[in-house]
């Protein structure tokens, strides 16, 4: 088991009039007297350090809470006290010489779950000294959310003050999450008192979604009273939950509101949700945009979405009459989208498409995702291309791509472009990612390549 310096720290502070009244406290029955030398039955009952409590005195049956008193009145069989503070202080330090494994874990968790509730600042302090000894992540969420449920705003000062930015984002996220289901207007106006940066953005995020699904109109006023990243996380979870309700209304309120922040942050946020609930509608809803940015803004995250759920059917929408203004972006995103699962049919696709310059723009966000995911597929496809235009545009981005990882043979499929313009944009692409890995190989290439023109030559060896 991990050393427990903290603990150590806790059991030499903690006197033994503090632990009673605690246990006093916490039990509503006369202190248990200080653990003393247990006597076991079997040699299997010492700790391998000799220490006072043998583990099979203290059974998880012991760590809960009594049994309240059966519902219909009749009497039942309560279980033995729950433990006091010294007798968790006592399992977890046995616990230490404990076997590894998951009955260990098991009981760790659950003197944690009792030392929570008899003391949940000190449980929060123990589980982040197993944290950043490399220990379990959950014990610390569920400290985190132990003592939330019982002191949300001293939960949340403790987080906000831990060094270590993984466990502090791990801790409020569980903080949050529990203190915006129970009380989400006061989790909201806490978050000013976090210091600046993800602190604030992620409890925003949390209590964003929380707010708006019990009380619209007050996460609406209070996305309003934000600003900067902080208004953006908490706009993007009162927006998506808005939009799988009433997508037409958050529509109506994001268009009047005079931010222009806001405005396209909340558009872009309602676009993915509504065009993956309903996409038909949301594409509707972008033709009736009167202002051109925030259509368009609505449109890219409308597109993106749609192109991820379903890319046949957006292609199959963007060969629409309505869709003409946006077919320019859609046939990239379609393309791209596409060949990240069905590259051969989204090959299909994009050459099937008449207008010319369309046509190559798709060819070439096919092989740019292509290549990414396999080069040899994507280089005996674009082998097969007939159409010169087509294999050009599908080369180009297929060298492009390829010189972050193999820039030699980039740089020969680049001469191989026909298009004397596009074969010098692409060399000159190709050429530069490779000078970072091998410039002299590089140069190389540049002085012994006959298809480079001189000028090209002359600016790639500067």
């Amino acid at each position: 088991m991990i050393s427990r310096p903290l603990l150590l720290s806790v059991l030499v502070l903690v006197g033994a009039g503090l632990v009673l009244a605690a246990a006093t406290f916490w039990t509503g029955r006369e202190p248990d007297p200080a653990p003393t030398a247990a006597v076991p039955a079997t040699a299997s009952d010492f700790l391998p350090d000799g220490g006072h409590l043998a583990l099979a005195e203290i059974r998880a049956t012991d760590i809960a809470e009594e049994e309240p008193a059966s519902p219909t009145g009749a009497e039942t069989t309560r279980r033995k006290p729950a433990l006091t503070m010294a007798q968790v202080m006592e399992g977890l330090r046995a616990l230490d010489d404990a076997p590894p494994g998951a009955d260990t874990e098991r009981r760790e968790r659950e003197f944690l779950d009792r030392w929570s509730r008899l003391d949940p600042a000190g449980a929060a302090a123990y589980a982040m000294d197993i944290f950043r000894q490399g220990g379990d992540e959950r014990l610390l969420r569920r400290a985190a959310e132990a003592y939330a449920r019982q002191d949300p705003a001293g939960a949340s000062a403790w987080a906000a003050s831990l060094n270590s930015p993984m466990a502090r984002e791990t801790a409020l996220r569980e903080i949050y999450r529990t203190w915006a289901s129970s009380d989400p207007a006061a989790a909201a106006a806490s978050i000013s008192s976090l210091p600046v940066g993800s602190a604030r953005t992620l409890a925003a995020s949390l209590v964003g979604t929380r707010l708006a699904g019990s009380d619209l109109s007050s996460a609406l006023q209070w996305v309003g009273q934000l600003d900067g990243a902080v208004q953006s996380a908490a706009i993007r979870s009162v927006i998506s939950q808005w939009a799988g309700t009433d997508p037409s209304a958050a529509a109506r309120w994001l268009t009047q509101q005079n931010s222009p922040h806001l405005r396209h942050e909340g558009l872009r946020v309602l676009a993915e949700g509504w065009a993956g609930r309903d996409p038909a509608a949301a594409m509707a809803y972008a033709q009736s945009i009167a202002q051109p940015g925030l259509r368009e803004t609505f449109m890219e995250s409308a597109l993106q979405r749609y192109t991820r759920n379903d890319p046949l059917a957006a292609a199959a929408w963007l060969a629409k009459p309505e869709a003409a203004p946006y077919l320019s972006q859609g046939v990239n995103r379609v393309g791209s989208q596409w060949a990240g699962f069905d590259p051969a049919a989204a090959a299909q696709w994009a050459a099937s498409i008449p207008d010319n310059g369309l046509r190559n723009r798709a060819l070439a966000s096919v092989a740019r995702t292509w290549t990414t995911s396999s080069p040899a597929e994507a280089s005996a496809w674009i082998g097969s291309l007939a159409d010169p235009g087509a294999r050009n545009a599908a080369t180009a981005a297929f060298s492009s791509t390829l010189a972050r990882t193999d820039p030699a043979s980039a740089a020969q499929w680049a001469t191989s472009i026909t298009d004397n313009g596009a074969r010098g944009r692409t060399i000159s692409q190709v050429v530069s990612e490779w000078k970072k890995s091998d410039s002299p190989a590089a140069i190389a290439f540049v002085q012994s390549t006959p298809t480079i023109d001189n000028n090209l030559r002359k600016r790639l060896l500067r």
